[in-house]
């Protein structure tokens, strides 16, 4: 049985490779959302719940118990992996939480095949999981995040790594809107695509090139707002409902508010077919009702949607190529509003209205991980050029100071395998005079070439928080014993095989020390 998994931050979707079809999602309750991405422990059933079963019940009352936002936690800061985190007096860590995920949505996907009576084998054969283009500076390595799945899921399935693949979230979108006709449908010409993914907590715009004939998808620009979800118009129809009740204060009581909320999402969705949808909750016992029309919502929301447009805007502001479709997915993206909006706006970017449209948003990328894996799995030659080409993110550079300014030098774009040109020298200083070891630090990030000419390969960004690859190295002999400073000349390169090398000189041009890091 061939697997995708979508592991979002609020929902994620599973998909199941059914020949050549690829079946989704079991979701919820049948609705648009997915699986939810939660986790708690029940002490009245004294067990552990995921999914849907933390919505409910025990869970409505106890809200604060439920173990959320995962994946985002994950991402973060790497010292959060083992950080304690407890549910109902039960203590885990994130990284126990996530595993305990992965194996539920695996188990999902396994149990669904077997009551669905079309699978004659439901042994896991290989996983794809999905994963974000680039983590934003400050969080866990891109590297790190991936290896950390992949060995999630060996963990899990026994599987082989050579079993388990990763590809990023627009990727599995692209795939699956180019191979929804036809698994070996072939175009006469390059397609360019945009992928607009508004999931619940982020929104992520990405415009990538398929090449039909080498199987390649280059990521050509790509930009986002990892503060900008469907959550945040949970809240403005939040807003809208209470104004609307002539309330004032603050739900207090926990279970009323979890109903709530579960009840503003149930209107949200409400609003995707029909023009007005209803509401009835309760505050501190009393009962309130509110009628809120679709033009209401789209109104109380709209500042939203403008900050929406802005990033693709941002994008568009950019890339100077021609673009073929816009695609909407992630479960955000279900609301019409949305679709609306970028039609107005965008319509003569892509040749008409009709070349911007919705495509299976909770369940598209979860889809197209399940098609590439099927892929790999039929032919691994094949898959190999199946891979996308990021010339953007997944940037490596070093920590370094200009006229003040706290910045990364030495820039490499992982798309350009070739040494970067040594922009400024770092200079170390010992803080004793028996030092034998110097360290500095080559962070990733995703962020975008800044400047012009001489200054255009470094990155601003905020002093101590960020994280990359500590570098170690010997202090060249005649500095030993001396509290004086000196120069070294960290290099960067990737190999063919996909190694970042990095190679450390002393002023003289001799080779201090190396170290390598798989991408």
């Amino acid at each position: 049985m061939i697997i995708g998994i979508d592991f979002g931050t609020c929902y994620s979707s599973i998909a199941i490779m059914n020949g050549q079809i690829p079946i989704t999602n079991f979701g919820s309750k049948g609705d648009e959302r997915g699986i939810p991405s939660l986790f708690m422990y029940s002490r009245a059933l004294n067990s552990e719940l995921y999914g849907a079963d933390c919505e409910i019940g025990e869970a409505v009352v106890n809200s604060k118990e439920v173990i959320r936002y995962m994946k985002r936690i994950v991402r973060q800061n790497p010292s959060n992996l083992n950080a304690p985190i407890t549910s109902n007096g039960k203590t885990y860590t994130i990284k126990e939480v996530l595993k305990k995920y992965l194996t539920f949505l695996l188990a999902k996907a396994k149990d669904n095949a077997k009551r669905s009576g079309e699978f004659s084998n439901i042994d896991i054969e290989r996983v794809t999981i999905t994963a974000p283009v680039g983590i934003a500076e400050g969080q866990m390595t891109a590297t790190d995040y991936n290896q950390l799945l992949v060995d999630t899921v060996v963990e899990i399935t026994g599987l082989d790594k050579s079993k388990i693949s990763i590809i990023q979230e627009p990727v599995g979108a692209a795939i699956a809107y180019l191979y929804s006709d036809d698994l070996r449908r072939i175009y006469a010409k390059k397609q360019t695509i945009m992928v607009f993914d508004l999931g619940g907590g982020t929104l992520d715009v990405t415009i990538l090139e398929h090449d039909p004939y080498l199987q390649q998808y280059s990521i050509k620009d790509k930009d986002g707002d990892l503060q900008l979800g469907g959550n945040d118009w949970d809240q403005a129809l939040a807003g809208l409902v209470v104004k609307k009740a002539g309330i004032t204060g603050d739900m207090t009581d926990p279970e009323e508010k979890s109903k709530f909320i579960s009840k503003i999402v149930a209107l949200k969705e409400d609003l995707t077919p029909n023009p007005s949808g209803e509401i009835y909750f309760k505050k501190d016992s009393r009962g309130y009702f509110a009628d809120v029309t679709r033009a209401e919502f789209e109104n109380a929301s709209k500042g939203l949607l403008d900050n929406a447009v802005k990033v693709v805007r941002r994008v568009l502001g950019r890339y100077t190529g021609e673009i073929d479709k816009i695609v909407l997915v992630g479960g955000a993206s279900n609301m019409p509003q949305i679709e609306s909006r970028l039609k107005s706006e965008f319509a003569n970017v892509v040749g008409g209205a009709d070349n911007i449209f919705r495509f299976d948003p909770s369940k598209a990328i979860s889809k197209g991980a399940a098609i590439y894996a099927k892929m790999v799995e039929e032919d691994p030659g094949k898959g190999k050029n199946v891979k996308p080409v990021d010339n953007l993110s997944h940037t490596y550079g070093v920590d370094s100071h200009k006229d003040g300014v706290h910045m990364i030098y030495n820039i490499l774009y992982k798309g350009e395998k070739k040494p970067a040109t040594s922009v400024a020298e770092t200079t170390f200083t010992p803080r004793e005079d028996n030092q034998t070891r110097a360290a500095f630090t080559v962070y990733e990030s995703d962020a975008m070439r800044q400047g012009e000419g001489s200054d255009a390969n470094w990155i601003e960004f905020t002093a101590g928080n960020s994280n990359g690859i500590k570098v170690t190295v010997d202090v060249p002999d005649e500095y030993k014993g001396k509290a004086k400073s000196f120069v070294i000349r960290p290099e960067l390169s990737i190999d063919e095989n996909e190694i970042l090398v990095i190679t450390v000189r002393d002023q003289k041009g001799k080779v201090i020390g190396t170290e390598k890091r798989k991408l």
